[in-house]
């Protein structure tokens, strides 16, 4: 297995986007992609970034079982830690290992229809002069992240830990992003809901909801993850302890998005609330109006009867112009009762 190769530029997986399997850098700070990369030229790669104080950056997205089996032979991955990449979704996780830190993440993504918020898996392996970074779709459109690790500053750059720092703070952007869309969409529902003249859209408050539920779990579960394994990040900034006041703000990111989510949701619940009531309301109305309606068209319905039953006795039948006096008689209490229900707003 620890000869498999797998080409830059190999055909981007479901959901993927433009993005090929396998790309590899050298950092340290200067962002160098290597075009043609092969898995099996990994462990002369790692070599040669740290005979130049450099490291490796290996980007795999959706990658099969073999390709996972052969990294995790050339680069001395954990077996637990690698069987978390094929073994389907996982719970955010910050894990030490003899010769590599695994950290766990849940990304946002845009769904591949559009149509709201996917979570999608980051895993960072960080070794001693290399940095695997695994990212899964689950259906959703991957970002490239290549972008942030070229935009940080050179202290960001110049070593593992700072380059995945700089990656998991990515991702926790992407949470306070995600959340900063909700919030906007959220004020929109307040709007509608509150609103005497717009109908609100249920469908678009449960796509609000699910989409609360997917940041509240991604961001909540990676703030208790890095609470608890701070000690494990911080082992890994030695020489580099500039890092250190990053990695807490990290954390401080974290929970501050996990409390704003978790006020949107109550806020969320407040809205599905009047949404119900408002629901209710209308019910309410209309079955008054079809009630006054139904009223209104009782008096006609009970005299059209009896006159149809040709009784020879009834008022007014002898009479040339009894029909009229009938008509205006209908009349008159269907203006009784109109006027009688609109008074008390049933119509």
């Amino acid at each position: 297995m620890g000869d498999t190769a797998v080409p830059d530029g190999q055909g981007a997986q479901p959901g993927t986007g433009d993005l090929p399997q396998l790309r590899a850098f050298l950092l340290a700070p200067e962002l160098a992609e290597l075009p043609d990369f092969e898995l099996a030229s990994t462990p002369k790669l790692v070599a040669r970034a740290r005979r130049h104080d450099q490291f490796a950056w290996l980007h795999v997205t959706d990658p099969d079982e073999e390709t996972v089996r052969a990294a995790r032979k050339i680069l001395g991955i954990h077996p637990i830690a690698a069987a978390d990449v094929a073994s389907g979704r996982q719970q955010p996780k910050v894990q030490k290992f003899d010769e590599h830190l695994f950290v766990m993440l849940w990304s946002i993504l845009e769904s591949d229809d559009g149509e709201g918020l996917v979570l999608g898996q980051t895993f960072l392996y960080i070794g001693e002069g290399w940095l695997l970074i695994v990212q899964r779709a689950e259906g959703g459109k991957l970002t490239d992240l290549r972008a942030p690790l070229e935009e940080a500053p050179p202290e960001l750059r110049n070593g593992t830990m700072p380059a995945a720092y700089t990656i998991m703070a990515d991702v926790v952007d992407g949470y306070a992003k995600a959340a900063a869309d909700v919030e906007t969409e959220l004020e929109k529902l307040e709007e509608q809901v509150f609103s005497d003249t717009t109908d609100e859209d249920h469908r678009e408050i449960y796509r609000v909801r699910k989409d609360i539920g997917r940041v509240d779990r991604a961001v909540s579960s990676i703030a208790a993850a890095l609470r608890e394994s701070t000690s494990h990040l911080e082992s890994l900034t030695v020489g580099k302890e500039h890092i250190v006041p990053y990695l807490h703000d990290l954390l401080d990111d974290a929970a501050g998005t996990a409390a704003l989510i978790n006020n949107q949701s109550k806020a969320l619940d407040a809205v599905l609330s009047s949404h119900e009531n408002n629901v209710a309301a209308r019910q309410n109305k209309d079955m008054r109006t079809i009630s006054a309606v139904a009223a209104m068209l009782a008096p006609p319905t009970l005299i059209a009867g009896l006159y149809g039953m040709n009784f020879k006795n009834i008022p007014l039948v002898q009479w040339e112009y009894g029909w009229v006096a009938i008509g205006i008689a209908i009349v008159a209490i269907d203006v009784v009762i109109y006027v009688m229900f609109k008074r008390r707003r049933w119509l």
